[in-house]
């Protein structure tokens, strides 16, 4: 039985093509329907073209800031009003690399943060729920 309900949409920013397309398959799995951002100028593009319902971004690109400036942007600029209460989920391979990962503290960075942190590699399952329950929270999707 088809559901008349749009699929929603899910913006992915993050400079790695293997995390994109991975990343894109797993949500295409889920009937998300996926666009995807290979850095922070062609995100805030997408942003404002695209509208998305979710976005997953990840923390560093180009610099270490960018993920975290961006999230900031969205949630409080002026610029994209109209998407200051799309869920981010941020995305990053610091755990990884490093064995602990960054530590965020809004009031302490003077920054809004994200709704959610994942750690990369990212499991599907996991993902997918996360994705889920704040599609569920902020937008009473799914």
């Amino acid at each position: 039985m088809e559901t008349s309900s749009p699929k929603a949409r899910i913006l992915v920013i993050d400079d790695d093509p293997d995390f994109l397309k991975l990343t894109s398959m797993i949500l295409e799995s889920g009937s998300y329907d996926v666009m995807t951002a290979n850095n922070p100028k062609e995100g805030k593009e997408k942003l404002i073209l695209d509208k998305p319902d979710l976005i997953l971004l990840d923390i560093m690109m180009d610099s270490i800031f960018d993920g975290f400036s961006l999230c900031h942007d969205i949630k409080t600029s002026e610029e994209y009003g109209e998407l200051r209460d799309t869920p981010i989920i941020f995305v990053s391979a610091v755990k990884e690399k490093t064995g602990s990962r960054f530590g965020f503290n809004s009031s302490e960075q003077g920054l809004v943060g994200p709704d959610d942190y994942i750690d990369k590699p990212v499991q599907g399952d996991d993902l997918l729920a996360r994705i889920e329950r704040l599609l569920k929270e902020k937008l009473g999707k799914c």
